[in-house]
């Protein structure tokens, strides 16, 4: 295919691939928010890139430029976009809705950015019960911590890099000869709050619905590359990590469960037609 990106596929190309039988596509998640010396769109660009890699794998499209979603506790900063988790259900519910209107029936949601569960689960949930198919969940950070327990080794700021270049948007990355190792530093967060999640994650306690931060330098990270060529560098290995890690997860054998798993529920809605999809 001349492109897996749903977004810049013609019309007819799009045609194409649904009438060969193809109903997958991946859609990425992002955020925009203070991140260190990374540019504020850096957990969307992560997530484009692995849902353009995900699509590589299971023959399907991947859909981006959706940057804007529940940024969580950097709100504090003048450089976070503020949209609300239950603004970015109805959004996004509304964007799944017509791509099962057009034809796709095998729906991954992907991300970068930890407080992205709260939408995703959700919108998961509330999709299924008005359309009956069964959407999944794929999170970056998840998704590296299941690979690296299987000897996988990567960085996600690598990935990250690697996921401009994929997705032509290197030219965005600061450079900066002069740069020092401080530049993007990450400061510990306020006791009261490490105290405070520290035990609720203890004691039970999911997500990080009360989090916010009291310095944007506490959602840090990132570096400014001193050369192009160092940043070309990172950036390819980037990408060979960020497919090393989509190719440790059989993503074509869990796309072939979902269509299984699809028709069964077909099945079930036949059997009590009273749970039968509202639309």
């Amino acid at each position: 295919m001349r492109t897996r990106i749903f977004n810049k596929m013609t019309a007819q190309e799009v045609e194409d691939y649904l009438a060969r039988g193809g109903d997958t596509i991946v859609i990425a998640m992002g955020v925009v928010e203070v991140h260190g010396a990374c540019p504020i769109d850096c957990e969307t660009a992560g997530a484009e890139g692995l849902a353009i890699a995900m699509a590589d794998a299971m023959d399907g499209l991947a859909l981006v430029n959706l940057p804007y979603f529940y940024p969580g506790g950097t709100v504090i900063s003048n450089a976070t976009v503020h949209i609300t988790i239950r603004d970015g259900i109805d959004y996004l519910m509304k964007i799944c809705g017509s791509l099962a209107d057009q034809g796709f029936k095998r729906m991954y949601l992907v991300n970068g950015h930890g407080p992205s569960l709260h939408t995703a689960n959700a919108v998961c949930r509330e999709f299924f019960d008005e359309y009956r198919i069964p959407m999944c969940n794929i999170g970056m950070i998840n998704l590296q911590m299941r690979a690296a327990r299987n000897g996988w080794k990567g960085d996600l700021d690598a990935m990250m890099y690697g996921a401009y270049k994929m997705m032509g948007q290197l030219d965005f990355m600061p450079i900066d000869p002069n740069a020092t190792e401080s530049h993007g530093e990450r400061i510990p967060t306020d006791p009261a709050m490490s105290k405070f999640m520290d035990l609720y994650r203890k004691y039970g306690g999911y997500g990080a619905t009360a989090q916010i931060y009291s310095d944007p330098r506490q959602h840090g990270g990132g570096r400014i590359f001193k050369s192009r060529e160092e940043l070309e560098a990172v950036a390819d290995e980037g990408i060979e990590q960020l497919r090393t890690l989509v190719q440790a997860v059989d993503f074509m054998a869990l796309n072939a469960a979902l269509a299984e798993y699809q028709a069964y529920v077909d099945r079930t809605c036949k059997k009590f037609p009273r749970v039968a999809p509202k639309r």
